[in-house]
């Protein structure tokens, strides 16, 4: 069997030549769009759990508990309650609301910004200052 004369072939790259640099990697990155049905799965996992939490509390206990649970999920996601603005914020309120400070995840650890620390101590003192002197 003869192979096909009329066949032509990229050429092809070393990867060595691209090694450690980000745009090399992505140009070999694979180009599907194919997701596995289990990543949208995990993708909204919390927010089915919650709807289903939800749902039940409707059923078991009524309308009311469940407008009473929304409301202060709504409160303690305000960015402005249980938070002093210059320190970063830890959504420790909701965590514990919802029940997510017994996970362990990623983003708990490894996932955080490197923010630089802010004295709060010296941010309160001068928040009280402008106070003091626009009477």
């Amino acid at each position: 069997m003869a192979l096909p004369t009329n066949e032509s072939f990229a050429s092809v790259k070393s990867q060595e030549t691209d090694y450690g640099c980000d745009q090399g990697l992505l140009q070999r990155a694979p180009v599907t769009t194919n997701v596995h049905p289990l990543e949208t799965s995990e993708r909204t996992y919390r927010q089915r759990q919650e709807e289903h939490q939800m749902n039940f509390a409707v059923k078991a206990y009524g309308l009311g508990f469940g407008l009473h649970l929304k409301h202060e999920r709504a409160a303690v996601g305000c960015p402005s309650i249980g938070h002093m603005g210059c320190l970063p914020r830890s959504n420790a309120l909701i965590d514990a609301l919802t029940g997510r400070d017994l996970d362990l995840e990623f983003d708990d650890i490894l996932g955080r910004d490197s923010m630089a620390v802010v004295n709060p101590h010296s941010v309160m003192e001068n928040q009280q200052k402008i106070k003091l002197f626009r009477s």
